[in-house]
């Protein structure tokens, strides 16, 4: 069997896998994607996506692929037996230009990732399964084997890096030794229904019949709905049985009669909440499920795999490209480990907390409760302040500081001139430093001798002809939501974080030399 040579072999994909692969085509990375699947999934699963998460779809150019197939969540509402109390979505001091849930199907996000991908060169190569694979010091020797119609049979591919987004029942993980440390819970039904109701369309609705917790959840489709049952009762092959069960379950805890028709999808499962003490060995690593698994009650499970595929692309595409070291990877454990762990606790608490019936005297608690979630949900409270790629330092009280999202903007602000420049120009996948000039767009700082990664982006309310790429701000804008003034400058990461701020160039140059350890500079300016 002859060796195939190519820079990162992915295994698995769904839409964690889709993000990688894309992202790493992009960047110019050659990928392989493998699934051991026939074809893409057709069947419901994920349908939540959250702020974070649109941002970075806003970010990689697909939202308007995504958003005329989706519909807006803007509450949660919570039924008892004296009424229904409503909490619409507030994220508080967190900005963004999402401030609300969207829910899309799965399957929708894949086929839009999938053509992403395939426009930067990446085909799926489904009925291909993972065998086994050997790692060595230089990179990964996989064993592949192509099933089905146009079956290939067994094959070795030589792969500088091997990702493993194959979820819960990971390969990778399981051949790498990593432990999904946790327990399981609880056994749930899930299915999705046209149900024929009143409720309002922009929430997501929690009831108590007797014996069980209920959660629904609006499609895009009218009157079709996501329902959970936490009691995890009926079987799923009997839509007759589930349709009846369900009817009855939301007549009690609505009082008045409630009609679901026979589910176009069913499943039991059995909650595992659970995460790996480390997400890469050596030149293998693990994304989504198949690093964390958990409760789908507050739907951050595909969030959170979207989010570590958007972190770790850009890392990999800088070492293959010879542009940082490969200490720079060891930053995808320090940032998103943490993450997973957090992400156990806050779906255990929702467990714990919302999906059983609660007196009316812990009402108020859980309320307080419920405004947590909301913004835990959201991702916009991930920060990554003690990471090595983070300078923190004598910053300004007003607009992002080091290892926060850059774009913490609302929705009008982010439609204004500067902004809409600003954010087009970040979707190159690329390090950025944005600088404040003053009437000319010429840059604030010295930019001779800086990395050849760094992309240098001036800012100013003066339109240039001159320089590009550069930012014209004539609102202020972007000046107003930085909390920038004429000297300043923004060193910002290709997943839009900020690594620094400061101002002139002996601070640029000190945050620059921090990195040092991560970044190599045979290619400067």
């Amino acid at each position: 069997m002859a060796l195939r040579d190519v820079d990162v072999l992915i295994v698995g994909a769904g839409p964690v896998g889709l993000m990688a692969a894309s992202q790493l085509a992009r960047a110019g990375v050659s990928v392989r994607l493998v699934d051991a699947a026939a074809a893409p999934a057709t069947t419901s699963r994920a349908l939540g996506v959250h702020a974070r998460s649109m941002e970075i779809y806003d970010q990689i150019g697909v939202l308007g692929e995504v958003a005329g197939q989706g519909t807006r969540v803007n509450a949660f509402i919570r039924h008892q037996p004296d009424g229904a109390s409503r909490l619409n979505f507030d994220f508080g001091t967190l900005a963004t230009q999402f401030p609300y849930m969207f829910n899309v199907d799965q399957v929708v996000i894949e086929r839009v990732l999938r053509g992403h991908a395939a426009a930067a060169g990446v085909a799926v190569e489904w009925n291909t399964r993972l065998d086994s694979f050997q790692r060595d010091a230089d990179g990964v020797t996989a064993e592949l084997r192509c099933d089905g119609e146009a079956a290939t049979g067994a094959e070795s591919v030589r792969a500088q890096y091997l990702w493993g987004c194959d979820g819960g029942h990971s390969t990778v993980r399981k051949a790498l030794d990593l432990p999904l440390e946790g327990e399981s819970a609880h056994t749930w039904l899930i299915s999705d229904a046209i149900v024929h109701t009143d409720l309002d369309r922009d929430g997501v609705h929690w009831l108590f019949p007797r014996g069980s917790t209920m959660m629904l959840f609006p499609f895009p489709e009218p009157e079709k709905w996501r329902l959970l049952d936490t009691s995890g009762i009926g079987d799923p092959s009997d839509a007759d049985q589930i349709a009846a069960q369900l009817s009855g379950k939301l007549t009690e805890a609505l009082g008045r009669e409630i009609t679901v028709e026979r589910p176009s999808w069913a499943s039991k499962f059995t909650i595992q909440q659970r995460a790996v003490p480390a997400m890469h060995v050596g030149r293998c690593f693990v994304s989504g499920d198949a690093a964390h698994v958990h409760s789908p009650a507050s739907g951050q499970g595909l969030n959170t795999g979207i989010q570590d595929a958007f972190n770790l692309a850009w890392k990999l595409a800088m070492v293959l490209h010879g542009d940082a070291d490969a200490a720079l990877l060891d930053t995808y454990d320090a940032e998103r480990v943490p993450i997973g762990q957090a992400l156990l606790a806050s779906t255990g608490k929702v467990m714990d907390t919302t999906m059983v019936n609660t007196p009316e005297e812990t009402q108020k608690s859980d309320l307080n409760f419920m405004r947590q979630l909301i913004r835990s949900m959201s991702a916009l409270a991930i920060e990554y302040d003690d990471s090595p790629l983070t300078v923190s330092g004598d910053e300004p009280g007003a607009g992002p500081r080091a290892g926060q999202r850059l774009t913490q903007v609302s929705a009008a602000d982010a439609q204004s001139p500067g902004w809409t420049n600003l954010r087009s120009m970040l979707r190159a996948p690329s390090w950025h430093l944005l600088t404040v000039a003053g009437d000319t767009s010429d840059s604030s700082v010295d930019a001779t001798s800086l990395p050849g990664w760094l992309t240098v982006v001036p800012i100013s309310r003066t339109r240039s002809e001159d320089a590009s790429p550069s930012v014209w701000d004539p609102d202020g804008s972007v000046h107003t939501n930085l909390g920038a003034t004429i000297g300043d400058w923004f060193l910002l990461r290709p997943d839009g974080y900020l690594s620094a701020r400061g101002t002139g160039t002996t601070r640029l140059r000190t945050a620059l030399e921090h990195l040092t350890s991560l970044h190599t500079h045979k290619d400067e300016r």
